[in-house]
């Protein structure tokens, strides 16, 4: 694994080192403290500036698979199966489904956010400045 220290991040990135820190201050960027010193894994840079590209319009992006994600939902599995949609199913946690999705990797992700907001889906969902063109049922 690549990491990269301050000074160099901040130089694959272009950014001012000013910049990088309020970034890490902000958890806008993946990195880790390691005895003291803030460290970032390339390939998690490289994935960040990607996860925030512009699409121009016109551009297609790649279909993602046939598979919904995120939180198990008996019912959601069984209307699945039900229907013969033909989607699989990846049960491992909202914020891992929601992550996948974010990431192209999954079509749809089942969330269960738990909270004391009056419909805490919604104002996950609202949180989440990559997310686009969300459908909550």
């Amino acid at each position: 694994m690549d990491l990269l220290t301050i000074p160099e991040a901040s130089d694959y990135l272009r950014l001012g080192e000013r910049k990088l820190y309020e970034l890490v201050a902000k958890n806008r960027i993946p990195c880790s403290k390691v005895t003291g010193k803030w460290l970032f894994p390339r390939n998690e840079l490289d994935r960040w500036v990607l996860s925030g590209l512009s699409h121009p319009e016109g551009l297609i992006p790649p279909e993602p698979p046939p598979i919904i994600g995120g939180s198990q939902d008996d019912l959601l599995e069984w209307s699945l199966r039900q229907a013969g949609s033909g989607l699989a199913s990846l049960t491992e946690g909202t914020g891992a489904g929601v992550a996948r999705l974010l990431r192209g990797e999954v079509a749809a992700a089942a969330i269960h956010y738990h909270n004391d907001a009056a419909d805490p889906n919604v104002e996950a969902a609202r949180a989440m400045p990559r997310l686009h063109d969300a459908v909550l049922i």
